[in-house]
């Protein structure tokens, strides 16, 4: 999961950095208003964590910009706890809303309930194509009456393929989604996934291949007339 964090005071967004980094999360920070919003705009992220008080362009004036154009849920953090402030922030668009000072942990476990919500446009539990399942509580795909253990890259790999449900995946998109942004990752880093990956696709003995799309990047095909 990739995190944006737009915040002005660097104590505090270092902190955030850490301990969303510590729980998994890949996360870039930004302190500038204009600065964040168009990384926002740019890159994707699944969630983006944004303080309203900011330099040259505040918090509210970058949700009105971005809430239409990106798919990311918000958490808007501010100083200011009155009632207005906050009806601004959900009214605008923001998904949840925090007010310092806070705990880490509340900041951490308000992001989890933020994605877990979310999820459910972008996600379920059992994800499936052809005659793969893909169990996400426990890491395992299956195919008919095998089944086999992916975690880590294999499994966030994996689990993007099937979500496309058979359209390309660009290799941009799978190493950011997979290696995060700022990470010194290849494209290369992907073929050595996606080799990995139909290693075990054949050890399952599954109809679903990762097919090469040249110039592009990667779909998940069914080899014989059942189709997802």
């Amino acid at each position: 999961m990739n995190v944006l964090i737009v915040e002005d005071e660097r104590g505090l967004a270092d902190a955030m950095k850490t301990a969303l980094e510590r729980e998994g999360y890949s996360v870039v920070t930004k302190a500038d208003g204009e600065d964040g919003e168009n990384e926002a705009l740019t890159n994707a992220y699944d969630i983006i964590i944004l303080d309203v008080m900011l330099p040259t362009k505040d918090g509210f004036e970058i949700l009105a910009d971005i809430k239409n154009e990106i798919d990311a849920p918000i958490i808007m953090a501010t100083a200011k706890g009155e009632l207005e402030d906050k009806l601004n922030g959900l009214v605008g668009g923001a998904d949840d809303y925090i007010t310092k000072p806070f705990h880490i942990k509340e900041l951490i476990a308000r992001v989890n309930i933020v994605l877990r919500r979310n999820k459910k446009l972008t996600r379920v539990d059992m994800p499936s194509f052809g005659d793969l399942s893909l169990d996400t509580r426990n890491s395992i795909v299956s195919c008919k009456d095998k089944s086999l253990s992916v975690t880590g890259k294999e499994f966030r790999l994996l689990e993007y393929l099937i979500l496309q449900k058979g359209n390309v995946a660009n290799r941009e998109q799978l190493a950011v989604k997979i290696w995060g942004y700022g990470s010194e990752a290849e494209y290369n880093n992907v073929e050595v996934y996606v080799s990995f990956l139909r290693k075990k696709l054949r050890l399952l003995q599954s109809t679903v291949k990762i097919t090469s799309v040249r110039g592009i990047g990667y779909k998940l095909e069914v080899t014989d007339a059942e189709k997802t």
